[in-house]
């Protein structure tokens, strides 16, 4: 059985690239996003829109609201469930998408950490407003020594749950973290890796697509966002992703439309450097530049060949 992974930075074209294959093989969509999962949020996230969904229709897009939670473990269940739909339409998974830690769990086992608990949750919360970041990662240092070799001091988000694993269960998060680094998939996989070789490039398309999704009314999306989930706050998952963040933030400071444009290019350039730092140890990425005009007759041509071997 076979699957096909098209993995790239943010801004780099996947969601076309993506058609141009759904229009050419027999294959279906299933969103690899960690932003996109979220229901209300569709000019940030770079959400395709009810047309293209219409035309192109995507698995995984809209599941939760901006305030529940979603994890790695229930991403692999629902995929798996997606997979499986499409695997009986006799056609091939597609896979789109930037988000690294769920291509990922897809290749790699993955050992199933506690779900968070709303109770633990706001445990952890109360200490971070008592005492401060620095405090919980020193904590966290004496709990687990290991794991805060990649976590870093300022992840927040990381640190915070890494001690609702440990409260939760008893144990450090690094004894979850598995050391078999063997692919272990009953799929063969084709992973198309988009990776410009001149970054100013991605850079240029960045700084485009912030001031698009601006003037497409991202400010107010993230405004209807606050009335519409009166409990919403900075701290909820959906409210750490890129743009999101920095509007949500901002509302009720006096902050020029310029500077929060600048605020969110510089932002979602270091997820692009972050991803592209990801895909480069991933193994068996077949690289193509998003900005070659002659990719897509090179990707067909991939494809080709992958899906005639013991197709």
């Amino acid at each position: 059985m076979k699957k096909i992974f098209i993995i790239g930075p943010t801004a780099s074209g996947k969601t076309e690239l993506a058609k141009f294959i759904f229009d050419n093989f027999k294959t279906e969509i299933i969103s690899v996003d960690s932003a996109q999962i979220y229901q209300d949020m569709n000019i940030g996230s770079a959400k395709p829109n009810s047309s293209e969904l219409n035309s192109y229709p995507h698995y995984l897009i809209n599941l939760i609201k901006p305030t529940e939670n979603y994890s790695v473990s229930q991403f692999k269940k629902d995929e798996s469930k997606a997979s499986s739909n499409i695997l009986k339409n006799k056609n091939v998974p597609l896979l789109v998408g930037g988000t690294m830690l769920y291509f990922n769990a897809l290749e790699y086992p993955m050992d199933d950490m506690p779900a968070s608990s709303e109770a633990v949750r706001k445990k952890v919360l109360e200490e971070l407003e008592k005492f401060g970041l620095q405090y919980l990662y020193e904590k966290l240092l004496k709990i687990d020594p290991e794991c805060t070799k990649i976590i870093k001091p300022n992840d927040k988000q990381r640190v915070m749950r890494a001690l609702e694993v440990y409260y939760l269960s008893g144990k450090p998060i690094s004894a979850f973290q598995t050391k078999n680094k063997t692919p272990q998939s009953e799929f063969d996989f084709l992973k198309i890796g988009l990776m410009p070789q001149d970054r100013g490039k991605l850079h240029k398309k960045i700084e485009i697509r912030t001031k698009e999704m601006i003037n497409e009314g991202f400010l107010e999306e993230v405004r209807g966002l606050i009335e519409k989930y009166p409990e919403l706050n900075a701290d909820h998952n959906s409210m750490r992703c890129v743009g999101y963040r920095q509007i949500f933030n901002s509302v009720g400071k006096k902050i020029e439309i310029n500077e929060l444009k600048e605020m969110i290019t510089i932002a979602t350039r270091q997820l692009a450097k972050r991803q592209l730092t990801w895909m480069r140890g991933m193994n068996g990425l077949k690289i193509f530049d998003p900005f070659d005009l002659n990719k897509e007759s090179e990707i067909k041509q991939t494809i080709e060949s992958f899906l005639r071997v013991n197709p």
